[in-house]
């Protein structure tokens, strides 16, 4: 509220307001007289203000405004409705006022509107409002990010070092990079040091990827736990603490920091030729990259900062977007942000082909890594891998990986750029990133270093990772597999089938994914892709005992059950698996009633108690059901066991339209000691 000098000052004031409602001319005419009488009376001038405010006379507002700032700029009631001003123009509000107000400030003079922004700014002893208003003033007069742009840097930076949470998801950091660096990057005189420009390209990084790869838990509400776990093409929200709504927003990220770089390399010197173009797809960036860093090998010593730098920093983006672009594929649900293309399929996972696992030869991993270091960088390797579970964009996904493993494998074969790539992920605490992990392992398996993978994949467990126990299993099994480590793979795909949820519904998969004919393949982690993967597993392992001679009755009572999954196509097995019982005249297998529903197979089973089968003596119903029909049961020799036999028999055919794959998750899960016993020999 101004104050008055006298009571003359406050009397016209008073009469002027009160003839206001009833008489605008006349309540103009005292004001006019009052300021012409008392000129130098903050109180009469500021009032005149106000009404011409209340008025939404915006012209008058806007002239008495400029007049109070430069005749009164030493009063408090002045620098609060200036700080309201400025408030307004950051607001996300759109009511009248507010628009007033911001139109207000427009019409003031250009010099004017610089002027107050700087010295409200300089007035504002809150930090993040002085920040915010040293970014107006800079947005919107070029002379003052020479002047202020790098101290307006520098004090964002010590303010972030200030916080307790080292998050580079922040509000300071946000403001620097999305909305500082673009300004004071364009602006090519501002001087700065090539030190500090490395350094602003760097906390840029961090904070895009940082963003782009945020948990979901923290889609809404402030962002304040570490990384954890990337469409980016389009505005992504997240609240960010001391920031409106407005001002959290980062619209298209990877191409943000894309002009970062490209603007850095300007002013650090660098050979801008060498940057990515974004104009491609990924797979096309990548063989711009790998040609212009073989090329860079003949370049004489003294010019290999300038070509190199934005090929390693090319490098990082390109390989963080494609991996962000694989992540949101594999695993979206753990990403903030809604309409991530493949989120109704749940999880996926890289595995190696059951049925091609142990026809390679042993040096298929040099072969791949060799193939892998191809200058074509990779062609035709992708489609090694099929996919299962996603029914679009398989394409992508797997461009994606490949791309993102390219990047990784040049980055790691350059010892600058290990070294500065290294000291990179250090320094952002990439040890939190459990997706870089999962990646690592992912990257192991597709080019071949399974051993690598496997340990990754055992030192994850041990750790007590409660985060992807399933994939980590199946992981764990597939490695396992292909390196000949039979036991542990049935272990380990028998515990993935107990993690499985058992409220999802078990469903073949579609014929044209169930005879996948790629060494690897993305599985979708749901029982309609996992269990016929853990069944063919298992079931290759009782084949290896099989062959071997050292199969026992149990384990060929496993064998049949297991069997009715590929049917027909394990009937070559079965056959052999018959000849088996024939020959030993006999099989004891108390659980066969409980998972065994193919019609063939019950047929041929029944066949072998007939005197054309052989009379073979079958012991397939546990005694103590016998026992309660007070008929005596070995093996099917007398009366009442012939009678049992045929009952479950027919109640047997009568389930042959079950669903199979839920009897087979029930038998995983059910006979899991007795499957992990018979496979001890392995």
């Amino acid at each position: 509220m101004a104050t008055f000098r006298g009571a003359d000052q406050k009397w016209l004031v008073e009469t002027a307001q009160s003839l206001l409602g009833k008489d605008p001319a006349a309540a103009k005419a005292w004001l006019l007289t009052a300021r012409a009488l008392f000129p130098r009376d903050f109180g009469i001038q500021y009032q005149s203000y106000c009404i011409a405010k209340s008025s939404r006379h915006l012209k008058e507002a806007a002239r008495s405004l400029y007049n109070l700032f430069i005749q009164f700029h030493h009063e408090a009631t002045l620098w609060q409705e200036l700080h309201c001003i400025t408030m307004a123009m950051q607001s996300d509000q759109s009511d009248p006022y507010t628009l007033f107000l911001s139109e207000l400030f427009e019409t003031l003079p250009s010099q004017a509107q610089h002027d107050i922004l700087l010295q409200v700014s300089e007035h504002t002893k809150d930090i993040l409002a002085h920040c915010k208003l040293q970014l107006l003033l800079l947005g919107r007069f070029s002379s003052a990010v020479v002047t202020h742009g790098v101290k307006l840097v520098e004090t964002l930076l010590n303010a972030e070092k200030l916080q307790s949470d080292k998050n580079p998801v922040n509000c300071f950091r946000k403001l620097l990079v999305c909305d500082v660096l673009p300004i004071i990057l364009s602006n090519h005189d501002t001087q700065c040091s090539h030190k500090q420009l490395s350094k602003w390209l760097q906390k840029s990084l961090e904070f895009y990827v940082t963003f782009v790869v945020r948990p979901k838990s923290h889609d809404s509400g402030g962002f304040k736990s570490p990384l954890k776990s990337p469409d980016s093409s389009s505005a992504r929200f997240t609240h960010i603490d001391g920031l409106t709504e407005r001002e959290s927003q980062v619209d298209k990220p990877w191409t943000n920091l894309h002009n970062l770089l490209m603007l850095s390399a300007t002013r650090l010197g660098w050979n801008t030729e060498n940057v990515v173009p974004t104009d491609r797809s990924s797979r096309q960036q990548w063989l711009y990259l790998s040609r212009v860093y073989k090329s860079c090998s003949k370049v004489v010593e003294e010019n290999k900062t300038a070509n190199l730098k934005p090929i390693f920093y090319s490098l990082i983006l390109l390989f963080f977007q494609c991996l962000h672009g694989f992540l949101k594929y594999k695993d979206p649900e753990q990403f903030a942000g809604s309409g991530s293309p493949g989120f109704q399929y749940g999880t996926l996972v890289l595995l190696h082909n059951v049925d091609i696992a142990l026809k390679k030869k042993k040096d298929r991993g040099e072969h791949k890594r060799a193939r892998l270091e191809k200058e074509d960088g990779g062609e035709g390797s992708k489609d090694q891998i099929s996919v299962f579970g996603v029914s679009k964009d398989k394409a992508d996904l797997l461009e994606s990986f490949t791309t993102a493993v390219h990047c990784w494998q040049l980055l790691q074969s350059d010892e600058t750029f290990d070294k500065d790539f290294k000291w990179l992920l250090h320094h952002w605490r990439s040890e939190r990133w459990t997706w870089l992990v999962s990646f690592q392992i992912d990257m192991g398996i597709f080019s071949g270093d399974t051993a690598k993978a496997l340990i990754m994949l055992e030192d994850r467990q041990e750790s007590g990772e409660v985060q992807g126990q399933l994939e980590a299993a199946l992981q764990l099994s597939s490695c396992s597999l292909a390196m000949k480590l039979y036991k542990k793979a049935c272990d380990m795909a028998l515990n993935a089938v107990a993690k499985l949820p058992e409220t999802m519904d078990c469903k073949p998969p579609h014929q044209e994914e169930s005879k996948p004919t790629h060494n690897l393949q993305f599985v979708s982690c749901t029982p309609t892709y996992i269990l016929p993967y853990c069944i063919k597993l298992v079931l290759m392992c009782f084949k290896k005992i099989f062959n071997s001679g050292g199969v026992n009755e149990m384990a060929l009572g496993h064998m049949i059950t297991m069997m009715q999954y590929d049917w027909p196509k394990e009937e070559k097995l079965f056959t052999q698996v018959i000849d088996v019982i024939c020959q030993q005249g006999s099989l004891t297998y108390f659980p066969f009633f409980n998972y065994v529903i193919n019609i063939d197979i019950l047929e041929e089973i029944a066949y072998l108690k007939t005197d054309e089968g052989g009379r073979v003596e079958l012991d397939l119903i546990p005694h103590p059901v016998a026992l309660q029909r007070t008929r005596t049961v070995t093996r099917g020799v007398t009366k009442g066991g012939e009678e049992d036999f045929k009952i479950a028999m027919e109640k047997q055919m009568a389930r042959c339209d079950d669903n199979l794959l839920s009897v087979l998750k029930q038998f995983l899960i059910e006979e899991s000691k007795s499957i992990k016993q018979a496979t001890t020999p392995l």
